[in-house]
């Protein structure tokens, strides 16, 4: 969990819940998962010292949470800012607004990211509204 967590990200507090909820499924809740989201989100999440981070959800192949860019290509691409992401995940930012006016950039693709607000409710207790 420690290896996710990066100083000056809180974002990166996020991804290290995230990582540990994915890991504690049991092999038939993952597989689930992968079958309904199937798909790799890769995040490029920049802080307010304008460093970058990129940490990679994959629920396509491995169901995997990591620092950096996996090993498998991602289908969509989401740049989002530190602050807005963890109010993203905790359901403060509304993901179609955070969109529209620029706050998130997604490539590849789109639809995709819709399914992200599943991940983000199943994994993260329900809180966001991607």
């Amino acid at each position: 969990m420690s290896d996710i967590k990066t100083a000056g990200f809180k974002s990166s507090e996020v991804f290290a819940t995230l990582k540990q909820s994915v890991d504690a499924l049991s092999a038939n809740d993952k597989s689930k998962l992968i079958k309904q989201v199937n798909g790799i989100f890769e995040f490029v999440v920049k802080n307010s010292e304008g460093k970058t981070e990129t940490f990679t959800v994959d629920l396509k192949k491995e169901g995997s949470v990591i620092k950096g860019k996996g090993p498998n290509k991602a289908d969509a691409i989401i740049s989002i800012n530190d602050a807005d992401f963890v109010d993203l995940a905790g359901g403060k930012l509304n993901g179609q607004k955070a969109f529209m006016s620029g706050k998130l950039k997604i490539k590849g693709q789109m639809m995709l990211a819709t399914k992200l607000d599943t991940v983000f409710k199943q994994l993260a207790g329900g809180k966001s509204k991607l």
